[in-house]
């Protein structure tokens, strides 16, 4: 894992060429290979993000239902395309609301609460489709290199929901997640 996230909306400047996002880690993945990875989806996407209620969803393969007062989503867990997780000891702290591309309302599990940051689009490669089909990376064509201060390892981030190249990122007004 990272040492640690950059400071809260440390990384926000007014360049419209940047893709804002919303950059969290998941929960439990410690011992795995998947440690050393943030993951982000475009702030457009987001509705919020709260704290995850006492009640968790039964997970099956990863998709689950909670209720949320009046209404009802589907929870759906990243994490368990690489570990398995026991609802007991689910570390998971809070939860990110995102709208689908068919309008649905969902939630993702996160470890800690997410921060604001502009990813510049030449930082922004696409993964090798054969390391995606291998790692169980389906759900995400591209990641950000994002180089830290003082001598420190780069950020990986697992970008979710971008579907096109780079280069066409500022051309897009995208507000949900593929």
């Amino acid at each position: 894992m990272p040492s640690t996230l950059p400071q809260r909306l440390s990384s926000i400047n007014d360049d419209n060429d940047h893709l804002r996002t919303i950059v969290f880690a998941l929960a439990d993945l410690e011992q795995t290979p998947m440690s050393q990875y943030l993951f982000a989806m475009p702030v457009e996407a987001v509705d919020k993000a709260i704290v995850y209620p006492t009640e968790r969803a039964k997970l099956r393969d990863g998709i689950g239902m909670i209720n949320l007062g009046d209404k009802t989503l589907t929870i759906v867990d990243l994490r368990q395309k690489f570990t398995t997780i026991d609802p007991e000891s689910d570390s998971s702290k809070f939860l990110i609301l995102f709208r689908t591309q068919s309008g649905e309302l969902c939630g993702l599990p996160i470890k800690d609460a997410p921060v604001l940051m502009d990813i510049a689009p030449d930082t922004i490669r696409s993964i090798p489709l054969a390391y995606r089909e291998v790692n169980q990376l389906s759900f995400t064509s591209h990641m950000a290199i994002v180089p830290q201060e003082n001598g420190r390892e780069p950020l990986q981030i697992l970008l979710l929901g971008l579907d096109r190249p780079p280069s066409q990122l500022s051309e897009s007004n995208t507000n949900y997640l593929n």
